[in-house]
């Protein structure tokens, strides 16, 4: 028997299943974000409003959220390969298809089948980290695998609108879509399996499901985690079109601010995660900390008049954005240990992308309403506040490796 199926915290493929992973986390972003930084490309194609739009980030969410702890489950019981490749496939199919359509309907569908994909992919990617990495690699490997969301903002929102130009709107759906297809074959024939369950009968799913659900540590951060997606994807949602539309930006020139933004949370994810294993009964107060300053930047941000302004605040915000991410996977990780991470991973996420449903749609009833973006980083904000609250209830109690 390989050395990676008996032992693969010592095998050297752990390295090629962190990358296959995080690129799979990535993919799930990239698929996510294609779409705001086309929005008012789209809004005469389609002949809709800003709320209408608005409501395509949504309802990604909405099949983002409903496949987390079922796809959580079947990353425990099955292993994440499968699960992986299928969801991969479902985003990829859901992305090149709506270049194929100018309908909203049936665009809404589609969304709805890339959030349902995409929502069995986080659980599966942690548990992968978690199976194959020892506990005094997984804060590095997680803070490397957390590298994906703050990438995936700032691929589409770099060459989302500069594809456009080059081949058209429809072409540049489908060019992300094939991308997606392709890499759901690597990960079918790439990514490898090992036992996680302990010796003796397989654990019922109830039994996952109840250890998870008790847990108060894993439940206070999914719920901190909840704040920390109000914020984060508020921002990335309604960003390009405050951008472009109060401050009277470019497309482009908008795009290259959220891709700032996306960018800098890669130079800082590694460093976060690498700081939970060297100090980790300070993870709590790391959180703490990360939410007082996303009250203060979002509320800066909202007074900057210039785009060199608002370029160095989104650096600002995506170091912050990025740093604060990989430490509520690292929390649930270690609560959960390695045999129901993908199920507390599942759990987590769910709670966290509720936020990702509700604070778009938030803002695009703000907006909306009241005819421009003055209560914009005042929902933001409240949002944080409320994280602080949760986390401060957080203790250290890792569970066995």
């Amino acid at each position: 028997m390989s050395d990676s199926a008996t032992n693969p915290q010592a095998s050297s493929y752990r390295y090629i299943i962190g990358a296959l992973a995080a690129t799979s986390f990535l993919m799930a972003f990239i698929s996510r974000f294609a779409w705001p930084p086309m929005v008012q490309v789209m809004l005469p194609i389609m002949d809709i409003t800003r709320t209408e739009a608005m409501a395509y980030m949504s309802v990604f969410y909405i099949g983002y959220v409903a496949t987390q702890i079922p796809g959580g489950i079947l990353g425990d019981r099955f292993g994440p390969r499968i699960v992986l490749s299928v969801a991969m496939a479902l985003q990829g199919l859901g992305t090149l298809g709506l270049g194929m359509t100018s309908d909203y309907q049936v665009g809404f569908a589609l969304r709805l089948l890339c959030g349902l994909g995409a929502g069995c992919v986080y659980s599966c990617c942690l548990k992968s980290v978690v199976t194959w990495f020892s506990p005094a690699q997984r804060g590095l490997a997680i803070g490397i695998l957390m590298s994906a969301p703050p990438l995936g903002i700032a691929i589409p929102n770099l060459i989302m609108p500069r594809l456009n130009n080059a081949i058209g709107w429809a072409n540049s759906f489908m060019a992300v879509g094939i991308v997606i297809l392709i890499f759901s074959v690597l990960v079918l024939t790439m990514m490898k399996e090992v036992k996680t369950t302990q010796a003796g009968p397989r654990k019922s799913i109830m039994v996952g499901l109840k250890y998870v659900f008790s847990n108060r540590n894993i439940l206070l951060v999914s719920l901190a985690g909840f704040s920390l997606i109000w914020c984060q994807m508020g921002f990335g949602s309604v960003g390009n079109l405050y951008m472009t539309e109060h401050l009277g930006f470019s497309n482009v020139d908008a795009g290259d601010v959220m891709s700032a933004f996306g960018i800098m949370g890669l130079f800082s994810a590694a460093v976060a995660g690498w700081l939970c294993g060297k100090f980790p009964s300070g993870k709590k107060w790391m959180i703490v900390m990360c939410h007082i300053l996303m009250i203060v930047f979002l509320l800066m941000f909202g007074q900057l008049t210039t785009l060199t302004a608002c370029m160095a605040m989104a650096v600002v915000l995506g170091l912050l954005f990025g740093f604060a991410n990989p430490i509520y996977s690292v929390v649930i990780a270690e609560s959960a240990g390695p045999e129901w991470a993908a199920t507390a991973g599942g759990l987590g996420n769910a709670i966290f992308q509720v936020a990702a449903i509700l604070s778009p749609m938030a803002l695009g009833i703000a907006r909306d309403a009241t005819n421009g973006f003055g209560y914009t980083w005042y929902i933001l904000a409240a949002g944080a506040v409320f994280g602080i609250v949760m986390a401060l209830g957080l203790t250290h109690k890792p569970a066995e490796a």
